[in-house]
């Protein structure tokens, strides 16, 4: 459909949806996958207050209950959850002697979990009719990097064969590899006792895990979390082409993507273009994203590595120092993309201690810290002050930065709660920890935010620049709604559901966006559970 909206004579509204299956209390989450194009999956997630979990399916509007969570007893204040795009299913592909061709692979090995999928389930995320999962092949011989749609697969675990959507541009061979991108939600919660649960559910697999490390910090009543990953990207560029749009088309799948283009590189460097794509960033600009590797006909051993860039300098010709040195060392005309590191941070309240969790597949190495797989640390900057009751964390990086970057996607915005307006402001490429900046000015600094205030970023819709929440006032009291401007620093009120907040405030989020894509068109759509109760809106986001 076209958007043919007309602003002030047309109404932005809220419509009611489905109920959900249990009550939104203390503790509970919404969360949501913020992918801009059709690989995103169209659910919201709801960690429930009795431990269940929950989806919401945006595209036939309907609940579903998958199973219990078991992260050892209820939802406890402090429970939280958050979407990684970044899937854990990776491994080998075989040769074409069993069956691997340009629509055929035949995946021989997991690495990590071995889940266990059906016979053609990731032909079809959940039900919802749309495209089956992504999955990205990296060609170690043709030296490409390529991501079509899974459309039928063998099932019972591995080895699996899996037919593609359209052919890839080359024949995979023995040495090749694939990755997963179904994504999986991570789950943290108190539990009953002091202990500490992390479970993991795998999207594609439909089950759960219990993850490894334990959190550095006992949870204290509020706890938000944002997720830098690889995937996300701003919202005028696909999954797959980082943070900076390319003039190089390098794969031709359901989308076309784009890359950068290398005009040198060292043992543990690489150096950008000297006329468009990244020519003009500004220094550090991207400090502790990572580089990727995606083509590299030259030295094709080189494609898929991933580095994360401790320094680099200003455009023209950039030129990006490198956390360690490559294993295969690049061409000087490879094809890379930046992207954001695969991080997930978080801030509990009464604490000014900034936590990191880095769950990509490799050690984070940034020159100035080192952080491995599957691990915390608490090496970034700490915050000048602590996170209250009714704060959470606003991730940036689906808008554009402006020219002189005063608003970049390294920032992490953070708004304190406790009544308070007070807006801090986390840079990730400061400096090699980062660094907080306390008390931002902003547009609207009289909103007080309180216990039971929450909101869920739209990196998709208006240029990615919005962030919506519900500021929680009292009970008896109408919803009040916002929509505060990450690029601008605007805090503006929208049109809010037409019903009472008739229940006291619990800690927790309440809401989560999703792209809702048809064909070329590609807007925003907003869920929320209100407080203490079962009652479900949506808010299609259109101006």
């Amino acid at each position: 459909m076209a958007n043919n909206f007309k602003k002030i004579i047309d109404r932005m509204m809220w419509v009611p949806t489905s109920v959900a299956p249990n009550t939104h209390t203390a503790g509970a989450s919404l969360c949501s996958d913020l992918r801009s194009d059709v690989s995103r999956t169209p659910y919201v997630y709801f960690f429930s207050s009795s431990s269940l979990f929950h989806r919401y399916n945006t595209v036939t509007k309907g609940w579903d209950t998958t199973t219990s969570a078991g992260v050892g007893g209820t939802t406890n204040i402090g429970s939280a959850s958050v979407f990684l795009p970044t899937g854990r299913t990776t491994g080998d592909i075989g040769s074409s002697a069993f069956g691997t061709s340009t629509t055929t692979l035949y995946l021989a090995n997991t690495s990590g979990i071995n889940y266990l999928y059906g016979a053609n389930t990731l032909a079809n995320r959940g039900g919802s009719g749309e495209y089956g999962f992504k999955i990205r092949v990296i060609g170690k011989t043709a030296g490409k990097t390529e991501e079509r749609f899974i459309v039928a697969n063998t099932g019972n675990g591995m080895p699996m064969t899996v037919e593609l959507n359209a052919p890839l541009s080359f024949t995979p061979t023995t040495g090749d590899t694939y990755e997963l991108l179904s994504g999986r939600v991570l789950l943290i919660n108190p539990g009953s006792t002091s202990s500490t649960y992390l479970r993991e559910y795998d999207v594609a697999a439909n089950s759960f895990v219990t993850l490894g490390p334990s959190l550095p910090v006992g949870l204290a009543t509020e706890t938000s979390l944002v997720a830098f990953d690889e995937q996300y990207t701003p919202y005028d560029c696909h999954p797959g082409e980082g943070m900076i749009k390319g003039g190089y088309l390098y794969d031709s799948g359901q989308v076309d993507r784009y890359a950068l283009v290398a005009t040198g590189t060292a043992s543990a460097s690489l150096t950008g273009q000297a006329t468009g794509g990244d020519y003009d960033v500004v220094a550090n600009e991207y400090r502790s994203f990572q580089l990727r590797i995606v083509e590299d006909t030259t030295n094709p051993g080189a494609v898929g590595q991933r580095n994360f860039i401790s320094s680099h300098t200003a455009g023209p010709s950039p030129v990006y120092t490198l956390g360690t040195s490559w294993s295969v060392q690049p061409s000087s005309t490879a094809k890379y993309v930046i992207e954001m590191p695969n991080l997930l941070f978080m801030r509990t309240a009464s604490s000014t201690t900034f936590y990191t969790l880095n769950y990509g597949r490799q050690t984070f190495l940034n020159g100035s810290m080192s952080i491995s797989a599957n691990a915390w640390t608490t090496a970034f900057s700490a915050a000048g002050s602590a996170l209250a009751q009714g704060g959470f964390m606003v991730p940036c990086w689906g808008m554009r930065p402006d020219t002189a970057r005063n608003a970049r996607h390294g920032h992490i915005l953070m708004f304190r709660g406790g009544g308070l307006p007070t807006l801090d402001l986390f840079d990730l490429s400061a400096a090699g920890t980062g660094s907080w900046t306390s008390n931002v000015t902003y547009d609207g600094m009289g909103i007080t935010l309180s216990t039971g205030s929450c909101g869920t970023y739209d990196s998709v819709s208006n240029e990615g620049r919005f962030f919506y929440l519900n500021r929680y006032i009292t009970s008896g009291t109408n919803n009040t709604m916002f929509r505060f401007d990450v690029r601008n620093r605007t805090m503006a009120p929208i049109i809010a559901p037409d019903i009472l907040q008739t229940a006291g405030a619990s800690v927790g989020c309440r809401m989560a966006a999703v792209a809702a894509i048809d064909g070329d068109d590609v807007y925003s759509s907003v869920t929320m559970i209100h407080m203490a109760s079962t009652v479900t809106h949506e808010f299609l986001v259109l101006a």
